[in-house]
């Protein structure tokens, strides 16, 4: 790893921080990046997880489903507990089983979706990532906001 690495007397050697390198560490650096669109967007999602009126088992099963940490075949093959040739959905469809596809794109497991977006009464068309599904779902535009929360 250090093989292409020659050390040399009259060069001085110091750490480099790697979101700022010219200027080195600093706090205003590290708060910048932290309260940054990014960054606070998923804070967001993640305070909108952990509610006191949801049951601890929801936020922990939505808190992994948000970082892809469910036992989905995908996760289980990454894991080597599967073989590779047992990526097959459990609904029945035939795709890969990854979380996105069991949650949001299966005809059997994804489709719950359509059902509930009749219940509430709105047309919406479901996002490609969990993440925005997430934030999209608890934050539905036309709808009163003391219903935000019902709806995360």
């Amino acid at each position: 790893m250090l093989s292409g690495i020659v050390l040399q007397d009259t060069i001085f050697d110091r750490w480099r921080w790697g979101l700022d390198p010219i200027n080195d560490y600093s706090v205003k650096g590290t708060y910048q990046y932290l309260t940054s669109s990014d960054s606070s967007v998923e804070r967001g999602i993640s305070d909108m997880v952990w509610l006191k009126h949801v049951p601890l088992k929801v936020s922990v099963f939505v808190w992994r489903l948000l970082r892809n940490r469910l036992p989905t075949k995908d996760n289980l093959i990454r894991k080597m507990v599967l073989h590779q040739d047992d990526n097959g959905c459990v609904g029945g469809c035939g795709s890969p089983e990854t979380a996105i596809h069991f949650i949001l794109r299966c005809d059997t497991f994804g489709s719950l979706w359509h059902l509930i977006y009749t219940w509430v009464g709105i047309s919406f068309i479901s996002p490609d990532l969990v993440t925005d599904h997430f934030y999209h779902f608890g934050h539905l535009a036309g709808l009163p906001r003391y219903t935000h929360s019902y709806l995360k």
